[in-house]
């Protein structure tokens, strides 16, 4: 599945978070808008917690309901399937303690956009495109950005999620636990 687990091959942009306003799917909706009509796809995954219904209306709004998939909660091998297959992993947060997606995305060589919110350039590095949190202009630049530079965003992502095995984080905290003994 080279263009990701979608009946036409299409490529697509994912997003995989609950649908809440912190997460901030409408600015996934709105940047998806200002590209344009031959910009990928979005696939929206994971549970509504209170945030569907905004982001339906937004996508209505900006008329690209066509271009938008609401898929829910998916099962585990569809979800790594998904992020494989993805052209750009897009999250737009407004505020994580860590940013777990964002390194699965990396894992699974899906190039990430992500705002500069919380610990997200903590997690993401240099291996991700990071833009201002609540703004789809920048979120939609950074998405370009993100396709043109896809091959470098890979390789870099791929070497920036090996540094968060749970193996290499179990030894920093007990090197941690060693130096504070």
């Amino acid at each position: 599945m080279p263009n990701g687990p979608s009946p036409d091959g299409a490529p697509y942009l994912l997003f995989v978070s609950s649908l809440q306003p912190r997460k901030d799917p409408v600015a996934a909706i709105e940047a998806l808008a200002l590209l344009g009509g031959d910009a990928p796809r979005l696939v929206l995954v994971g549970p509504d917690k209170g945030g569907r219904a905004e982001a339906e209306r937004a996508a209505e709004r900006t008329g690209v309901t066509n271009r938008v998939e609401f898929r829910g909660h998916v099962p585990l091998d569809e979800l790594a399937a998904l992020y494989r297959g993805a052209a750009c992993f897009v999250f737009p947060s407004r505020y994580e303690g860590f940013g777990l997606p964002v390194l699965e995305a990396m894992a699974s060589g899906t190039p990430v956009v992500t705002t500069r919110a919380g610990a997200l350039p903590e997690a993401a590095g240099d291996a991700a495109i990071l833009v201002a949190e609540r703004n789809p202009v920048e979120l939609a630049g950074g998405i370009e950005r993100a396709l043109a530079d896809r091959d470098r965003l890979v390789a870099a992502g791929l070497e920036r999620a090996k540094r968060f095995t749970w193996a290499d984080t179990a030894r920093r905290t007990l090197a941690v636990y060693r130096e504070l003994l």
